[in-house]
């Protein structure tokens, strides 16, 4: 019996698939009937593909667009692209804004000075007292909370404040680098679809978990915050390629290409330039160990803008390389006073020996006090063993740049705060080595720090700046 239900089945469903003549005439005849309805949903889908930057071959939709408008998205290329190019300076109302602007694209290779110029428009009208109805401050109107985390003193003006244009405007630059990694993290993911740029504005503007909850969107409305911003770019487009001092190599949401960067945390200082700066350095100076030691200290050639950070590697390299010799010396030449550094007076004395704690590594670490406070910073026991300093290539760095980052030395500052402040190359020689060589000391040797200083810093791109010699 089930069976014979199931031929029947077969049979009638055989059947209804075979059209009669006369069906197929009536399938011919309403065909021809809904020819303008069919042509006008024609046009009406060929319009929605140009405006969303959809197209016929189907793309990835899970691909990212952070290299430019990918998958015919016509839509974002009519709208300025990802806002690559020189800024047109003369549309910023206040030109004392334009190298601020440039200096902070440098943060990451997502933001362009498009970009934050045409964001700050659509935020505050280039207003920097604004005050927005959020508790928003300054031009740039970062939320409270997002300034606070991405603030910092740009400015140098010993306050950290959204009402100073500098400190405003870098801070949108970090912020928005921060949510661009995390959006190509997303993307990369396949968890949101879209354009990198779109979507990062559409995460200052709604949350970085709204635009994940939704999955992304291709094309927001034209009225989104986004296609607001992106609207202006071409406003702040001259036409023209960036010029070498602010152009960015291209490669990633965050950044830089290695060695090139300027992003906190990198090193603006290429493995090259590196060999060029110390063509007859000693072997144990190498490249390698110098980048793993940074990372002991990520505010190292990481703070202030694009300027900044290249001086403060060129002041770092020029001291290391006047200690050293040229990163010749690992340790001190002169044997005859390796005994004259160990303060017995310490309650932990000299565990190593009398002769233990003399000058090794690129700033010449000396005295048992140092090595125990070095070694304690670093997690390392140098107080025990010091020799790690000579034997050990990050090591040799790590000291260095704990002496640099956290010790006033023999001045009023830290180095590094002398030369990201307002002390200048020359407070970086006080700290080192202090009335030795600063007012009258030895001011041959201050002269032999300075003038590599002024080789690196050109080597870098970079005017010295003031306040070279002490």
């Amino acid at each position: 019996m089930a069976l014979n239900k199931l031929q029947q089945a077969r049979r009638a469903a055989k059947t209804a698939q075979q059209p009669n003549a006369m069906q197929i005439l009536m399938l011919v005849v309403g065909a021809i009937g809904l020819l303008p309805a069919l042509g006008l949903a024609l046009i009406c889908l060929v319009s929605i593909m140009v405006l969303t930057g959809s197209n016929l071959s189907a793309p990835n939709p899970y691909a990212s667009s952070s290299g430019g408008p990918k998958g015919g998205d016509v839509l974002s290329a009519a709208l300025g692209g990802d806002g690559s190019g020189a800024l047109a300076k003369d549309q910023v109302p206040n030109q004392d804004l334009v190298p601020i602007i440039e200096g902070a694209s440098q943060e990451c290779d997502l933001v362009n000075p498009a970009v934050l110029a045409a964001q700050i428009e659509v935020e505050s009208g280039f207003d920097a007292n604004l005050v927005g109805p959020d508790g928003e401050q300054g031009i740039s109107q970062l939320p409270p909370d997002k300034f606070t985390e991405y603030g910092e003193d740009d400015d140098d003006n010993g306050k950290v404040s959204a009402l100073d244009v500098k400190d405003s405007i870098f801070a949108q630059a970090r912020y928005l680098c921060a949510l661009g990694e995390k959006v190509q993290e997303l993307l990369d993911d396949q968890k949101i679809i879209g354009d990198l740029l779109t979507l990062t504005l559409l995460a200052w503007d709604v949350g970085l978990e709204a635009v994940e909850q939704s999955g992304g969107i291709a094309a927001p409305s034209l009225k989104s915050y986004p296609y607001r911003v992106r609207a202006l770019l071409s406003k702040y487009l001259t036409g023209e390629p960036e010029s070498s001092a602010s152009a960015r190599p291209s490669g990633s949401a965050s950044g830089k290409a290695p060695g090139d960067s300027t992003e906190p945390g990198s090193f603006p200082v290429t493995e090259t330039t590196f060999q060029e700066m110390f063509p007859g350095r000693n072997p144990f100076y190498s490249y390698a160990g110098l980048v793993d030691a940074m990372k002991k200290y990520p505010a190292f050639a990481g703070t202030g803008d694009g300027t900044a950070r290249k001086r403060e590697a060129a002041a770092f390299l020029a001291n290391v390389g006047h200690e050293s010799g040229g990163l010749v010396y690992v340790e001190e030449i002169n044997q005859a006073v390796w005994g004259d550094y160990c303060d017995a007076a310490q309650p932990y004395g000299c565990p190593a020996g009398q002769t233990a704690y003399h000058g090794r590594g690129p700033i010449q670490l000396s005295w048992n006090s140092n090595y125990k406070a070095a070694g304690d910073a670093l997690g390392l026991d140098l107080l025990n063993e010091p020799d790690l300093v000579k034997n050990d290539a990050s090591v040799a760095w790590q000291t260095a740049l704990w002496f640099w980052m956290t010790q006033n030395g023999a001045g009023t500052m830290t180095a590094h705060s002398a030369i990201t402040g307002s002390g200048g190359f020359g407070e970086t020689i006080r700290t080192i080595n202090g009335k030795k060589e600063c007012n009258g000391g030895n001011g041959a040797q201050v002269q032999s720090r300075v003038d590599s200083y002024r080789r690196f810093a050109e080597m870098l791109g970079v005017e010295p700046g003031d306040k070279l010699t002490c």
